[in-house]
């Protein structure tokens, strides 16, 4: 595996509008990147999306948690599974229907006790604005409930780090996948599309 280029950004404010060109919460963004700090989280892999792009180029300008970039989200957490092999403490981003993709490897992930955090967007909650997420939205809170993976909605910017933190620890104390759904109010500037 090797570190994925073209990552980096020269763009001064990637935290205000990532690429995909929304307008995210700063306070949100900053909230993740301190919570993945506070959790000790030091790899994230992802599968860009729009929802989760403010956080993933927040996570390349700063530098301090290696990141990578997959092609399919069961490709991603297959990668994390392995950065947790080597002690690392992983976190997989993508939107809510790469948690369907995952499900086989995120069930081998149980049985093997390899976890990763899984952080999705464009999921079962409110707030989706395009018809085209309707089967993403069908997908991750169902898979999570069928493999039994505790996970839990956000609904506020400011439970984002005491969420990640906790989820951490519940990941390593029960070596099992937890996953945490961002709902679009909670990332995005009210009235963004």
């Amino acid at each position: 595996m090797s570190k994925s280029r073209g990552l980096k950004t020269s763009s001064p404010t990637p935290v205000s509008t990532g690429k995909a060109g929304v307008r995210y919460r700063q306070e949100a963004l900053e909230a993740f990147y301190d919570g993945f700090k506070a959790a000790g989280i030091d790899f994230a892999v992802f599968l860009p999306d729009s929802m989760l792009d403010g956080v993933e180029q927040l996570i390349l300008e700063r530098g301090g948690i290696d990141a990578y970039q997959c092609s399919r989200e069961d490709e991603g957490v297959a990668m994390a599974m392995g950065a947790f092999l080597v002690g690392k403490r992983p976190v997989a981003l993508m939107e809510g229907s790469g948690i369907g993709l995952s499900a086989l490897i995120l069930a081998r992930g149980i049985v093997q006790k390899t976890p990763t955090m899984l952080i999705a967007g464009h999921n079962s909650t409110l707030g989706e604005r395009y018809d085209y997420h309707g089967a993403t939205r069908l997908v991750a809170e169902p898979v999570l409930r069928a493999l039994d993976i505790p996970y839990h909605v956000l609904f506020d910017p400011r439970e984002i780090q005491t969420v990640i933190v906790e989820a951490q620890a519940t990941i390593e104390g029960q070596r099992i996948p937890v996953g945490i759904l961002v709902p679009s109010h909670v990332i995005r500037e009210m009235g963004e599309k």
